[in-house]
């Protein structure tokens, strides 16, 4: 995947996001024992409402002993669902890639494409959609996606970090969406080292779902002009 930098020039609003996509394994891992993997989509988090694109998806998993592999997804009811047999017990981190191509808005409207094909385009744009499950309470470590949540559980609070590039995003919203929850709310904002802290409240249900949604300058050599970003952390404790 190409990585490049990237300057702010947007924010969305939290409170403006209407569905999310989040990826989990239906069962822990345990060497010879195959484990569903679901990719749900909704906004009725941890109950999937939708199938996205299956067909976009780069899906994988990282074992314990730090391998990635490589997961094929297919689509089923109202979600996306792959199998994978683990080799390795223990916590695996579950993540994909949905690069959602780059399309323009036009006097004609709205076409695939960028600039390049649309030379009438009002505005062009690419979008990119990234999920990891952590592995276990420890949290996840960077896997070098092009946009990522990381986090690690310390002290009863999630210690959350936002990454583009590689690279600490500073004043992003992220919201946090607590199972079975009418709603997410609003987590808190990134820090100059693309870090929140958040304490979930006493007795909160588990599993949660961090969140964060946004819009970069796209590279100068780009046929579009922005990229928005959507990402999702699945975590429990």
């Amino acid at each position: 995947m190409r990585i490049f930098s990237l300057i702010p020039v947007a924010l969305l609003a939290a409170a403006a996001y209407g569905h999310y996509t989040w990826i989990t394994p239906e069962t822990a891992f345990v060497a010879g024992k195959p484990v569903t993997i679901r990719i749900g989509h909704g906004h009725a988090f941890p109950n999937s409402e939708e199938t996205i694109n299956a067909a976009q998806l780069d899906l994988f998993v990282v074992t314990p002993s730090g391998k990635r592999v490589p997961v094929k997804a297919a689509a089923a009811v109202k979600s996306v669902t792959a199998s994978y047999t683990p080799t390795e017990s223990g916590p695996h981190t579950i993540a994909f890639v949905q690069d959602r191509g780059v399309s323009s808005r036009t006097p004609k409207g709205l076409k695939k494409g960028g600039r390049d094909v649309n030379p009438d385009a009002l505005t062009a744009s690419r979008t990119l959609r990234t999920s990891v499950a952590a592995g276990g309470v420890t949290g996840a470590r960077p896997l070098g996606l092009e946009v990522e949540l990381t986090a690690q559980f310390a002290s009863g609070a999630w210690n959350v970090r936002l990454l583009t590039g590689g690279k600490p995003h500073a004043g992003a919203a992220v919201e946090v969406f607590l199972a079975g929850a009418s709603s997410a709310a609003v987590a808190g904002k990134t820090d100059t080292e693309g870090k929140i802290r958040y304490q979930p409240p006493a007795g909160a249900a588990k599993p949660a779902l961090f969140l964060a949604e946004f819009k970069n300058a796209a590279p100068r050599s780009a046929a579009y002009d922005a990229v928005n970003y959507e990402t999702s952390l699945f975590v429990s404790w």
